[in-house]
């Protein structure tokens, strides 16, 4: 509470606040977000406090200004205080796309984020790092170690090297862009002007051009009906005007999702056991379901499906109702 408690001071000093700091729903980071009233409540900030032992903060304000530079709705920053990691910035509006999908129109929005995307693609590499090889392999550690392992008790078989090589070859096999890391449905803020605002983009990599199209059209909180994937899917694919065989493109796409679904649930499961948030623990279950109805569809991730189906979706389902 110090630190919410000095946040507040360090934001009254900015701009006029109208009660207290409002907390936001907490996300995967260490980061904690709050909104901020003012003028009488008519207008808000968002306050955010971000430990720097944790955070990279300089590159948090680095990237929000090289976006919104190229034509990207990131927020603008108010002020900052870096040795603290207190940031007061813009508030892009309290509708993300998890809520707009419920009463909006689906296809202008996922329509508007792909047209997003051709943006970001476009934005120059300066000062962002590529997204290596070791850092996809490691992201299935997240997985195997944090979900299989600790989570459920259970042994990687041997033949997931196999998996686990076809995953990671398949982020190597398309064109590269600038990529978001995490472009889903809680990271999407819909806006009054039609356009979308970006949130949760310090994570940004030099990286294969189908992995933020990967995440928002096979976003772990969300399930699109197959026929409206393949059809944005192509959209994506002439907006971004890639130049890159339609059958690699589309086998990327699938084992690009495939591997960031797996570091999604591993994460989810490292949450709660290194910091006792069960937040995410329902969405373990749904994601490795669809997952495994994906990897179905591949003969390279044919026996990642099987396993899930037959040891890891009953062991997760055991384990969340004794952790319930």
């Amino acid at each position: 509470m110090q630190e919410v408690d000095a946040l507040a001071d360090w934001v009254a000093a900015s701009v006029a606040v109208e009660g207290p700091l409002l907390p936001l729903p907490a996300e995967a980071s260490t980061r904690r977000f709050f909104r901020v009233r003012t003028d009488g409540g008519a207008a808000s900030y968002i306050a955010m406090h971000a430990p720097p032992a944790t955070e990279d903060n300089p590159r948090f304000l680095r990237l929000a200004r090289q976006f919104r530079c190229h034509g990207l709705a990131t927020p603008e920053i108010h002020a900052f205080d870096t040795d603290r990691g207190f940031v007061l910035m813009e508030d892009l509006g309290a509708t993300d796309f998890a809520s707009a999908y419920e009463t909006h129109d689906i296809d202008a929005l996922v329509n508007a984020a792909i047209d997003t995307l051709a943006v970001l693609r476009d934005v120059p590499a300066d000062g962002i790092p590529p997204y290596e090889i070791e850092r996809f392999s490691d992201e299935l550690d997240i997985f195997t170690e944090w979900l299989v392992e600790r989570f459920l008790g259970l042994s990687v078989p041997g033949d997931f090297a196999v998996t686990r090589q076809a995953l990671i070859d398949a982020t190597q096999s398309v064109p590269t862009c600038v990529v978001h890391r995490d472009y889903h449905s809680r990271n999407l803020i819909w806006r009054e002007n039609g356009t979308v605002g970006i949130v949760d983009f310090q994570d940004a990599l030099v990286g294969p051009a189908c992995y933020d199209i990967a995440s928002l059209l096979r976003d772990c909180y969300v399930e699109f009906a197959e026929e409206d994937v393949r059809r944005w899917r192509r959209r994506f694919s002439r907006v971004a005007r890639l130049e890159c065989p339609t059958e690699v493109f589309e086998r990327a796409f699938d084992l690009t999702a495939m591997q960031r679904q797996l570091k999604a649930v591993g994460i989810f499961a490292r949450l709660y056991l290194s910091r006792g948030r069960a937040s995410h623990l329902g969405d373990i279950v749904p994601v490795l379901r669809r997952l495994a109805g994906l990897a179905a569809t591949y003969s390279e991730t044919a026996a990642l499906a099987g396993w899930l189906e037959a040891d890891v979706v009953p062991a997760a389902i055991r384990r969340l109702g004794s952790a319930a």
